[in-house]
């Protein structure tokens, strides 16, 4: 391998075997405004019970400490968008909890691709990230050109919008970069206004403990919090489905999101009253699936009891 545009070019190629849905690269170094960014996030408490997030904060931006020598990032997106079929009457299930467990779909991916690298360069090192791992997925994704930070704190592509599950691998050789992406929401405050908790405190500030996602997902019990789940299950789209970005966006392939799950659950009173037997057969190998029945039954009976409400029922 000669020159390293034409190992960028067979990359780019193999992911694109790989049905990544997009793909670039950055260098791999460290962004001292996004640690400091964290440590102010940090310091508003506004991790709530996400601990993990205040462990090492520097290691969520350098990652040379994540793998010693790494000097590029490939970074890899997967699109998961579902027709959101959402009505405020009725139960609804997130796009991404309708989806398969994408960590290890991307990580195998990824250790495909690194495998294919080293047929090219025997002695290339790398280290893959997925999610769980302590670095910023938006941050490398922006930095490689794959979309910019929306106001809602997600990652916004142009052609794909926001639901794109996110990954990286890091490579101790040199790889030309691709362009940052610009940001395109200026002007835009949509997502911020239909925050029904207010969970985005300002532009690119999210607090986790406001958030509906973090409410039906991290949260102890909904019960807790019932005023403000509304009618959501597991998870929460609002801040995207009034996205522009989202208006176009294309459907998944089934792999990634089963093309028989509806946003739109059983109605309310049906709901409550499923066994463990049929959510296992519902939502098997879904993501609502991996958090298990209890999470759904306790969720199930906070959205019946806010749909009854709403309803004037109670």
């Amino acid at each position: 391998m000669n020159a390293a545009v034409d190992l960028v070019t067979l990359v780019k190629a193999k992911a694109k075997t790989l049905n990544f849905s997009l793909i670039g690269i950055c260098r791999a170094e460290y962004s001292p405004e996004c640690h400091d960014h964290l440590l102010r996030w940090l310091e508003n408490g506004y991790h709530g019970r996400l601990a993990y997030m205040a462990r090492n904060p520097r290691l969520r931006s350098d990652p040379r400490l994540l793998m010693a020598g790494a000097k590029s990032a490939i970074v890899v997106g997967l699109n998961y968008y579902r027709e959101p079929e959402y009505n405020p009457q009725n139960p609804y299930l997130s796009i991404y909890g309708r989806s398969h467990p994408y960590q290890e779909i991307i990580r195998a991916k990824l250790h495909e691709l690194l495998e294919y690298i080293k047929t090219l360069m025997p002695d290339v090192r790398g280290k893959i990230a997925v999610d769980t791992s302590p670095t910023f997925d938006r941050m490398w994704a922006q930095k490689a050109g794959l979309g910019w930070l929306g106001k809602n704190t997600l990652l916004i592509n142009k052609n794909l919008g926001s639901f794109v599950f996110l990954g990286e691998l890091f490579l101790d050789i040199e790889l030309t970069p691709d362009q940052p992406s610009a940001n395109h929401c200026a002007g835009c405050s949509r997502c911020l206004d239909a925050c029904p908790t207010k969970a985005l405190v300002a532009p690119f500030i999210l607090d986790a403990t406001k958030c509906i996602s973090y409410l039906t997902i991290v949260s102890d019990s909904p019960i807790d919090n019932l005023s403000l789940i509304g009618n959501n299950v597991l998870g929460c789209d609002l801040c995207q489905l009034v996205c522009p970005y989202n208006k176009t966006a294309v459907k998944a392939d089934d792999f990634i999101s089963p093309n028989n799950m509806p946003g739109n659950l059983p109605g309310k009173e049906e709901m409550i009253n499923y066994s463990e037997f049929e959510f296992n057969n519902r939502f098997a190998g879904t993501i609502i699936a991996d958090y298990g029945f209890k999470r759904f039954a306790e969720n199930a009976r906070a959205v019946h009891h806010n749909l009854h409400r709403a309803s004037g029922a109670e």
